[in-house]
């Protein structure tokens, strides 16, 4: 199977949420469907999250320098913070609002053939740019030898979950916004176009808030997981001379980069240069091995057993 590249990916989720902010704009102001103005605010927080996602993308690809030793990528997340927080607070809430005036006081659709076609539409543009999105998650679970689900999970792609999110929003909110204007045809009853808009608001500020909370691990220092680290013990491991991994912390320092720090305990009696090789065969294993190690520091340590026996041998 082919690769789907990233952006093929993110410029079918722009496209269609352009199209979403200009067609479902018109067809609010046509038949005066406060989900349809939903519609149209979760298009625009599409596009400016999209905006953000791009510039926090080129910025966390610059190079390191004396000042950023360890380069921009952590830069991304805060990006994709200030688009979580323009998702809840702006477009989430004024969803809420509008659906809720529209419960409050009601008023009656017009046109209402034109607000189910576009909804439609929305439905299979949207759920076209979230199949992409899912088989991009697919494809980058294989190549870390996980189930999708868990590496969206634990994945520090967050650029990544960020489309992933934007995509599932638009069709989902689609979808909501079909069935609730269905309830209204059948009913009669307006309130039901304001509680269309106000779920398609809580599911913007579910969605929000669950990125805020995966950015705010990341911003923190998380590491990997449980299944990385006994892969990088194990490549160290299997280097010859390498007697123990004493211990071992990582910390990503950007979407998909990771800072690895290990101490290693190797066996006895080599000269400076043999340890020296010894430390790059294992850089070497570890970088092939496991791409998204962008930095790792490898000291050498000896066993606290070992040195208070030393300290024994030498007071007696």
């Amino acid at each position: 199977m082919a690769t789907l590249s990233d952006v093929r990916v993110v410029a079918t989720s722009a496209l269609v949420s352009v199209s979403d902010v200009v067609l479902n704009l018109i067809v609010a102001l046509l038949t005066g469907s406060t989900i349809m103005l939903s519609q149209a605010l979760q298009g625009l927080s599409d596009l400016v999250t999209g905006g953000l996602l791009y510039v926090g993308v080129r910025r966390s690809r610059r190079a390191a320098d004396a000042r950023f030793q360890f380069g921009y990528g952590r830069e991304i997340f805060f990006w994709v913070l200030i688009a979580s927080i323009i998702m809840f607070a702006g477009t989430g809430t004024m969803s809420l609002y509008f659906g809720y005036q529209q419960v409050m006081y009601p008023s009656a659709v017009e046109y209402v053939w034109v607000a189910f076609a576009m909804l439609l539409f929305g439905l299979c543009t949207n759920g076209y740019a979230f199949s992409l999105s899912l088989r991009r998650l697919h494809q980058e679970g294989e190549d870390q030898g996980e189930h999708w689900w868990r590496h969206l999970v634990n994945s520090s792609l967050i650029e990544t979950k960020a489309t992933f999110a934007i995509d599932f929003l638009g069709t989902s909110a689609a979808i909501m916004g079909l069935v609730a204007l269905g309830v209204y045809q059948f009913t009669g009853l307006a309130q039901f176009d304001g509680v269309g808009s106000i779920l398609i608001g809580l599911t913007m500020m579910v969605a929000a808030v669950m990125l805020v909370r995966d950015i705010h691990d990341l911003i923190v220092g998380r590491g990997v997981d449980v299944k990385t680290l006994a892969a990088l013990k194990r490549e160290a491991l299997a280097v010859k001379g390498v007697n123990a991994v004493l211990d071992l912390l990582t910390m990503y320092v950007g979407s998909s980069k990771l800072f690895v720090v290990m101490e290693l305990h190797l066996a006895d009696n080599f000269t400076t240069d043999e340890v020296e090789r010894i430390v790059d065969t294992v850089k070497q294993r570890i970088h092939k091995k496991i791409p998204l190690v962008h930095h790792i520091q490898i000291e050498v340590e000896t066993p606290d057993e070992e040195l208070a026996q030393r300290l024994k041998n030498t007071r007696e």
